[in-house]
């Protein structure tokens, strides 16, 4: 199996310092009270967005639908962009420190119709609707600021939002 685009670079830099992007996605239901969400295999705690890290030559877009497509089964494209946050690591739970600048994406789905989520159990345990009254556990405080921003500002106001 041909190593992801991080893998390779640590390969080459070790525990070094670098910059990363990634993308993620906002799916909501039908009637705008739940997104969907999904339980990750590297945490047992909380939930989050569907998305990950952008591959040498790939969108920010392609990233988000790539993402979504395996992690959920789900076809998807993007709407629009909701926001750029931006995240220092000193040390992740591989040892390295990293800077990820991530942009949210709103997507819906290509065919509802044909919407059927499966996960693959190993990177993504479970991926389902979550109501956001009350606000889900998300996996990290980074990401609950982001379900904010998601809710409050992207439902009030089409600009993007950015966070620091």
């Amino acid at each position: 199996m041909e190593q992801n685009y991080i893998a390779r670079m640590r390969a080459k830099v070790g525990h070094e310092g670098m910059i990363f992007t990634s993308a993620f996605g906002v799916l909501w239901n039908e009637n705008h009270d739940a997104i969907l969400l999904e339980k990750r295999g590297d945490t047992k705690n909380g939930y989050g967005f569907p998305g990950g890290y952008m591959e040498y030559g790939e969108s920010p877009m392609a990233t988000v639908v790539r993402e979504f497509k395996e992690e959920t089964n789900l076809d998807v494209e993007v709407v629009r962009l909701l926001g750029l946050a931006t995240h220092v690591t000193e040390k992740n739970s591989w040892g390295d420190a990293q800077e990820t600048i991530s942009m949210g994406f709103e997507v819906k789905l290509v065919d509802p119709k044909k919407a059927d989520i499966k996960v693959d159990g190993d990177e993504t345990l479970d991926a389902d609707f979550i109501p956001i009254n009350p606000r889900p556990e998300m996996f990290v405080p980074a990401a609950l600021k982001t379900l904010e921003l998601v809710i409050n500002e992207n439902e009030a106001s089409d600009r993007p939002w950015l966070r620091g």
